[in-house]
């Protein structure tokens, strides 16, 4: 096998992504993108055996103290193969990628799968952790079957939004733009989510550029007033619910029930098969997986896969960073030498 780990101008990268089906995730720009927000490397780690190929989306960090680490970008870049069930041959590109890993100083490799495009993930390599469930439409389903998989509170609210006048577009000049970032960061002060969360104007600035016509912001107005609005990415049929946010003063006329199913319909129309809505904060089964729930039955399984490339210097990384960890815990916070440590009262 020969194996890659190709810049963001390669283009390999491009032609293979014009060969498979894939996501935004995988796009060189949106890599790129999650690097400069990592203050890292975008790279495409790359494994080629004859006709069989796999393209793994990387972010390359320096680890303090030297050396390296891979990362997958925000979201889900799992590994693209020209046979997606091949989980085999998967496992098998992985493990000889090791010695590239090695050579080229990393320590560690952690890997977010993508719920739809991985169906098969490696066993027996690393630490695969099974996080909690996604939410995908069928988007192949016939519009009143997608309606009558809708969970009635939702179809209830949604029939009222609509007889009260309440309208949900897209925004094609992005005259909204400003508002979305508002109620996109309010939102998540509301939730008191991470850190990370909270993107900065680069950060969206860049996606726009980075998608281009694969995104779309979506509004939903009650009356004058912007009560909810959202991103959504359209690629190789797959529109993904990427971010939104909502006025908290329409609480109770729930707008972005109306938002996820007029861009359902939309979707649809265009001949899109899957519309992902993904899971709960952190992938927990909490009150944001119900809600997503309630638009279909289908769920996914969530993956990620923890490699240590270099047993001895990730074991040193980590006693350094705190003599408490245990180097060999590998289903919790990954890798440890770059966990918080906790504060003494």
């Amino acid at each position: 096998m020969r194996t890659d780990l190709l810049p963001e101008s390669s283009d390999a990268w491009a032609a293979f992504l014009a060969e498979v089906r894939h996501d935004f995730y995988h796009l060189p720009g949106y890599v790129a993108l999650c690097a400069r927000q990592e203050t890292g490397e975008p790279r495409a780690l790359f494994v080629r055996d004859g006709p069989r190929a796999m393209l793994l989306p990387l972010i390359i960090r320096d680890v303090p103290g030297g050396g390296y680490d891979a990362t997958s970008p925000y979201g889900y870049p799992g590994p693209l193969l020209r046979d997606p069930t091949d989980a085999a041959f998967l496992r098998d590109a992985l493990v000889a990628a090791l010695p590239t890993l090695r050579d080229a100083g990393m320590v560690s490799l952690f890997v977010r799968f993508h719920p739809l495009l991985n169906p098969g993930v490696p066993d027996g390599l690393g630490a695969l952790v099974r996080h909690g469930q996604t939410v995908s439409i069928d988007l192949t389903e016939s519009p009143e079957t997608l309606w009558r998989n809708t969970a009635s509170g939702h179809r209830n609210e949604i029939n009222r939004a609509l007889r009260a006048g309440h309208s949900a577009e897209f925004d094609a000049s992005w005259a909204h733009y400003e508002t979305f970032k508002r109620l996109y960061r309010q939102t998540m002060e509301r939730r008191s989510a991470a850190a990370g969360y909270f993107f900065d104007d680069a950060y969206f600035d860049g996606l726009r550029a980075a998608l281009g016509d694969r995104l779309r912001l979506c509004v939903v107005t009650i009356g004058d007033a912007v009560a909810a609005a959202g991103l959504f990415a359209e690629t190789c049929g797959i529109v993904q619910y990427h971010l939104s946010g909502a006025d908290e003063a329409f609480a109770r006329e729930r707008p972005t029930k109306l938002m996820l199913h007029a861009v359902r319909a939309w979707a649809q129309a265009r001949g899109d098969t899957d519309m992902h809505l993904g899971g709960g904060v952190g992938a927990a089964q909490d009150s944001l997986l119900a809600f997503k729930g309630g638009f279909s039955r289908r769920r996914h399984p969530f993956f990620t896969l923890r490699l240590v490339v270099d047993p001895d210097r990730y074991r040193s990384l980590v006693r350094t960073r705190d003599p408490a960890l245990d180097p060999g815990s590998m289903d919790g916070y990954f890798p440890l030498y770059r966990k918080e440590r906790a504060i003494s009262a």
